[in-house]
């Protein structure tokens, strides 16, 4: 499975291990380089050891099973959270505020209760209906074998209607399946699960649930609880449908009941029998399909005749709760357009299109973005989620359709786009069980409730507190460390000039942002391929100029400044981006540029995906596929060597560098620490003094764990301080890398994107992937 992959992390000079054959590496998709399989308890593996380290690490009190939630150690320098906790002035029509990516929602009877399943962020709970949130899965744990509360990745939730308190999370994320085969360099990251978790006390603690086969390294689309039996609950999986299947000893196990990619799951239930939907999203020479079961999920048959065969991809579903036999299928082609709406009125009665439907899906998005539901009161009236509306702000694409019989078939009598005050990509539309007044989204822009959505009721954000933003690189203004920006995936860059509630200044998908130090007032930052200017601060949306386009080759592209030095403030307005084989300098703040820099080697070499200066004459490149260059400028020309292939002791693996970081303690500038990403060596981080190459990734019981690591940091004043952020923790180094040990006091177990120490004052800072940006005290 796709989700069980990385990119390769190879020895080099090494017999290349066996691949996989599904898909080209995202290093170079035109490359026969293949992606290299996982075992997939890697996640559950890493985990495991991580938390044994952590709880090794801590110094602090220990704590009693049964005791409150410890975000932090008391006593202990712990990481403080900055926000966001929600960015308003969102891009949506009434700009309203923002949240990260929610993939799914549950909704308690009466709607007072709901839970935001967030894609990296963990699970977050509302007791008002929405208007606050709470993390419930922040829980500081020291027992190093329950590491449940580390599943950050949510795919499905579901809520015990009879019991609020008790709720089912699918982990890993299973609307990133597509996306994964150009995951880091060419797509938002996709992260895998370690099954399923359940807790019985509204999220204050959970328990891992047993599957077989294991569903570690595998993710979820929906879970759906039985209404007759609540511990009856079927889950839809990127490896087929799994059962909650009762044990001995008052125990549950999941048990694989079908094979193949499940992209939907839903129940009905009358006169006390239950039947299950669910939709096969076929892969390959496998089709698409719709089966159902009427023995609570252990067999399963085809549903309906005449279900389409020609260009189907995902499929999702929707039943009213008491009518299993009336059935809608909202259908994407296989590369994701509409495809169509199909209605079934008898699991033995042949499927009928849905004629007039509105694009939903102008982006054609539906393998990431697809959701269907029908009204509780009227099985006439459905409602559909797509991607975005197709103009700006490209508010979400939700349709309200009255359907009609036409002939022998049916039609949209009468439709309605009622989602663009909401946020685009839509990933789940709900109703509070039983009230077709109040319609939930969860989004990419987190969630939204619409309490008139039959007639002509606006969505209204329900963000407040929902602290689940993915962030990708930060940015901070050099005196003052309360004024910081973030760029965040699908909701542009946020700034902030004090506390967690930030501000939307620019749109599209947010990545590197750079505050020229010495005139702060000049921010840049990256967007969908294309660097913006700033000359008033970069407060709001206005003032914003186009400066760079010069091709799109990673999702975020680097953009670099000169470290902080007071004593050559010119030296602030030098900057470079890199872009391909190319690397494009400024020496006036992106005015304009000069002559790009042109990596040797052409695409073996890989594109450019790291920067870092360590002065104004010389500039690190690290690329995607594991080769490192140093420009020395000459005048106005940039001399390029390659250090990665020295012949003293060469760089010894090949894969993505994720990050380069100047070693401080060697005065000649040139000493470099890089980390990778990948999968397949612990050999993470790695010292090149010049001349040699060596790992600086700790051994056995002190070294760095199997993930990537994403993000360095060395300390100018005392640098033998090392940091490193990777998808699992943040680690510190006390002697250059000889030996690591996490540092997580109250920092989340999301992934580390990025780690920057504020120029002068002693704050570590981290973006992570999934809860917004920590920052811990050097002091």
């Amino acid at each position: 499975m796709l989700e069980s992959s990385y990119t390769p992390l190879e020895g080099r000079g090494a017999t290349s291990r066996s691949v996989t054959t599904t898909t080209a590496s995202s290093l170079d998709s035109s490359s026969a380089t293949l992606i290299a399989p996982a075992q997939p308890t890697i996640w559950r593996d890493v985990l495991l050891e991580y938390k044994q380290r952590k709880a090794a690490a801590v110094a602090g009190p220990a704590v009693a099973p049964g005791a409150p939630p410890m975000p932090f150690v008391p006593g202990a320098r712990n990481w403080l959270p900055l926000g966001p906790s929600v960015v308003m002035d969102g891009q949506t029509v009434g700009n309203q505020p923002v949240a990260g990516r929610v993939s799914r929602l549950a909704v308690a009877p009466g709607g007072a209760v709901v839970y935001a399943a967030s894609a990296n962020g963990g699970v977050f709970r509302s007791a008002d209906g929405g208007t606050t949130w709470r993390s419930m899965m922040d829980r500081f744990d020291l027992d190093p074998t329950n590491f449940a509360t580390a599943s950050l990745v949510c795919g499905a939730i579901a809520v015990d209607p009879t019991d609020s308190n008790r709720v089912y999370v699918g982990t890993g994320e299973g609307d990133t399946l597509q996306l994964f085969r150009s995951r880091v360099t060419g797509a938002l990251p996709a992260y895998r699960g370690l099954g399923v978790i359940r807790t019985d006390d509204g999220g204050a603690n959970w328990i891992v649930e047993s599957s077989s086969p294991d569903l570690a390294g595998e993710a979820f689309f929906a879970l759906a609880i039985d209404p007759g039996n609540r511990e009856n609950v079927v889950g839809a999986t990127t490896v087929g449908l799994y059962r909650r299947v009762p044990q001995s000893g008052g125990q549950f196990q999941w048990k694989q009941v079908r094979t193949g990619v499940h992209a939907s799951i839903v129940a009905a239930s009358s006169g006390g029998a239950t039947r299950f939907f669910s939709a096969q999203w076929g892969q390959g020479p496998s089709p698409s399909a719709v089966v159902h079961s009427d023995d609570g999920g252990a067999t399963w048959a085809t549903t309906g005749t005449n279900f389409p065969t020609n260009n189907v991809g995902r499929i999702a579903l929707a039943v009213q709760p008491d009518k299993p036999n009336l059935l809608y299928a909202f259908v994407t082609t296989s590369s994701g357009s509409l495809q169509g709406v199909y209605r079934l009125d008898g699991v033995t009665q042949a499927w009928k299109p849905v004629s007039a439907v509105p694009n939903v899906l102008p982006g054609g998005q539906g393998a990431y973005d697809l959701s269907i539901v029908v009204d509780p009161a009227d099985a006439n009236l459905i409602y559909l989620g797509g991607d975005r509306m197709d103009a700006p702000p490209w508010g979400g694409s939700i349709w309200r359709c009255g359907i009609q019989a036409s002939g022998s078939a049916y039609k949209v009598s009468k439709s309605a786009s009622i989602g663009t005050h909401a946020h685009a990509d839509i990933h789940v539309i709900c109703h509070t069980p039983g009230d077709p007044n109040e319609l939930w989204c969860g989004c990419d822009g987190g969630v939204f409730l619409n309490r008139d959505p039959k007639g002509t009721g606006e969505f209204v954000s329900q963000n407040n507190g929902l602290a689940c933003l993915c962030s990708n690189f930060i940015a901070q203004h050099p005196t003052d460390p309360n004024v910081l920006f973030s760029g965040l995936q699908d909701n542009g860059t946020a700034r902030t000039a004090s506390g967690p509630i930030w501000t939307h200044v620019s749109g599209g998908d947010g990545g590197y942002c750079l505050i020229n130090w010495n005139k702060p007032s000049q921010v840049l930052v990256y967007m969908n391929g294309v660097v913006y200017r700033s000359t008033t601060g970069g407060t709001s949306h206005a003032g914003w100029t186009p400066v760079w386009s010069f091709g799109w080759a990673t999702m975020t592209q680097p953009i670099v400044g000169v470290p902080y030095n007071p004593s050559s403030p010119a030296s602030a307005d030098l900057v470079a981006v890199g872009a391909g084989q190319l690397v494009y300098l400024s020496n006036n703040f992106a005015s304009n540029w000069l002559s790009p820099i042109t990596l040797p080697g052409g695409a073996p070499a890989g594109d450019a995906f790291a920067l870092a200066f360590a002065s104004a004459n010389r500039l690190f490149i690290g690329t995607t596929r594991g080769q490192v260059f140093r420009a020395d400028r000459s005048g106005n020309a940039w001399q390029i060597t390659r250090l990665d292939n020295t012949p003293a002791a060469p760089l010894g693996v090949l894969g993505l560098i994720t990050d380069v970081a100047v070693d401080w303690a060697d005065a000649s500038s040139g000493s470099i620490y890089v980390a990778f990403g990948g999968l397949g060596d612990r050999r993470r981080v790695w010292h090149f003094n010049g001349t040699r190459w060596e790992a600086r990734s700790g051994t056995d019981g002190t070294g760095l764990l199997d993930v990537e690591h994403n993000a360095l940091a060395v300390d100018q004043i005392a640098p033998n301080n090392v940091y490193v952020g990777a998808d699992v923790g943040v680690w510190h180094s006390p002697d250059g890398g000889l030996n690591w040990n996490p540092l997580e006091n109250g920092l989340p177990d999301a992934p580390v994107f990025d780690l920057q120490i504020h120029p002068t004052q002693r704050l570590l800072r981290a973006a992570t992937h999934g809860r917004g940006i920590y920052e811990i005290s050097l002091q």
